[in-house]
């Protein structure tokens, strides 16, 4: 079941929210979607399809968390992953699970993470998240454009 470009970015938010929430309350995602769903379901009304993608994407997040996290501090080898910002930690971890899985073209996915960090990051997270995204690209040898 294929959604389209907005809804792809609701579903890419929402999961971002997820994951914060699961990061900040160290609790399993599963709990903490099954508590946001009805909230949630206020901006997206009506959309079950919505929900088979973020429990997708946030499934294969989790799935790969350990991998995801080492990748990420690879990259950052200056800035450990607990320093890290929440939210620029848990950006990384969407736009990467999401470049190895390749569900959107990388430019899609390393674009789309660098609109979310600027409406939800400080001012250096869209540079950062790009820096990282970008070389976790070249690192995997995914095209990017």
């Amino acid at each position: 079941m294929s959604i389209n470009h907005e809804q792809d970015n609701s579903a890419r938010l929402i999961t971002l929210w997820m994951l914060y929430a699961s990061d900040v309350s160290k609790r399993p995602y599963q709990p903490v979607m099954a508590n946001s769903r009805s909230l949630i379901q206020e901006f997206e009304p009506h959309n079950e399809r919505l929900w088979s993608h973020i429990d997708e994407r946030l499934a294969a997040v989790y799935s790969q968390i350990d991998q995801l996290n080492e990748e990420i501090q690879s990259l950052s080898p200056r800035w450990r992953l607990d320093r890290m910002a929440v939210i620029d930690r848990n950006l990384l971890r969407l736009g990467t699970s999401e470049l190895l899985s390749g569900i959107n073209p990388p430019i899609v996915t390393i674009n789309a993470c660098i609109e979310l960090a600027k409406t939800y990051g400080d001012k250096s997270t869209p540079a950062f998240v790009n820096g990282l995204l970008d070389q976790f690209c070249k690192n995997h040898g995914i095209s990017v454009t």
